[in-house]
Order: C-alpha cells, then structure tokens, then sequence
C-alpha cells in the first residue's frame, strides 16, 4: 500500500531544507557586506566577554552598494577592492589578513557555485512505487538540458539528494563561521584603529582650516557630554 503521507512529508522537508540553505547563504552574504563596511568607513570596536563589539558609525552607504550589485562574483570584487585598499602596507601583519582572506574567499567562491544550483533547482516530489521509496531530490530546472541529463540512462550526478541538502547547509553556516572570525580579526586589528584614528584627526583639521566655524562647532561637540 502506497503511503502518500510519507511521501508529502519527505517532500516537504526536503523544500524546507532548500529553503534553510538558501537563508543561510544570506548570512554568508551579510558577513561580507560587514567586511565590506569596516573597509570603507570607520568603525569603532571594543572588546567584550564574548570576543568584540562592532558599532557602524554609518553603514548605509557601503550597505546599498553592495547590495546593488547583483551578481555574487560582483559581490565578492567589491570586497576584494576594499580590502585592497584598506590594508595597503607590506608588513607581516597585513601579509597575515590577506592570506587569510585569499584562503576564505576561494572557500566562498567555491561554494557560491553550489549557491547558484539551489536558486534555480526544482525539487521532485517523493514517491512510492511497488513498496520501493523514492526520496525528493533537488534537481536542475524542469525540462532543461541538465534535467534530462540527470534523469536519462547515464545521469551526470549534479542532483542533490536529502543527506547532501544538509551537507551543503552545514558548509555554509561553517563558512558563514570562518567569514565572522576574518571579520573579526580585522576589524579588531589595532593597526586598522591606529589608521582610522589618524583619518579622523585629518578630516577635522581640513575642516578647522577651510571653516574656522565648523571647526568651532566640532570642538564644542566633542566637548559635549551629550
């Protein structure tokens, strides 16, 4: 007797499962907008119980541009430019964050890959035929060449099935993992402080020197308790 119960229900997780991969790679990508924040605009840290705090002095901006590129591949230059730009010297400190960017970004770049097949796949339903269980599968878009590779005498193998959905989930929360730690680690670095710190004395004198009043008035806050 043909369970139908059984088959909705390993259908329906295997779309929760989908759908649970695919916010997770969100996170990835909010990871790397922070990344892409602490390069570009000052961001005061210090340090807690837990490891460190971040405050975005103002986030907007190189939020909307990264979120504006479209592609993954464009997301991922953006952060490959700032970071470029931002850690500029030779020194064995700065040698040690790009290593550690170049091994995390090829990690992403790899698994973006496995990112794009679930935001065009399709899952099949689960069935049962003759008392033999057939379990859903994440499978390339309907009717397509590759979907008629997978199902044709000698499928290729890019099809996903239940155990590999949550392998692949588990790869990107263990990425999303090792992203937090780079953004940590640099946005914590003392060196990128001391840089920030020197900007900030800069901008306040150039605007002591072009605007006597301005330079007034910025005084006057940093004077304030408020």
């Amino acid at each position: 007797m043909i369970d139908q119960s059984k088959d909705e229900e390993a259908t329906l997780q295997m779309m929760a499962l989908v759908g649970e991969a695919i916010t997770q790679w969100s996170f990835v990508e909010q990871t790397l907008s922070n990344i892409f924040t602490v390069c570009v605009v000052p961001c005061p840290t210090r340090m807690t119980p837990d490891g460190g705090y971040v405050s975005f002095i103002d986030s907007e901006v190189p939020t909307a541009i990264f979120y504006s590129t479209e592609s993954f591949r464009g997301k991922l230059s953006l952060v490959d430019a700032a970071l470029t730009g931002r850690i500029k010297s030779n020194g064995q400190w700065a040698t040690a964050l790009k290593d550690d960017w170049a091994k995390v970004r090829e990690k992403t770049r790899k698994l973006s890959l496995k990112r794009n097949s679930l935001a065009h796949g399709t899952v099949t339903p689960a069935f049962t035929d003759d008392d033999q269980f057939y379990e859903p599968r994440l499978m390339p878009p309907y009717g397509s060449p590759k979907w008629w590779a997978e199902t044709g005498a000698n499928p290729p193998g890019s099809s996903k099935s239940f155990h590999e959905m949550k392998e692949l989930v588990k790869a990107f929360c263990l990425l999303d993992q090792k992203l937090r730690c780079f953004y940590k680690s640099l946005s914590m670095h003392p060196r990128l402080h001391e840089r920030y710190d020197q900007l900030t004395v800069r901008l306040i004198r150039s605007h002591d020197r072009l605007s006597p009043s301005r330079g007034e008035w910025i005084r006057q806050q940093l004077l304030s308790e408020d």
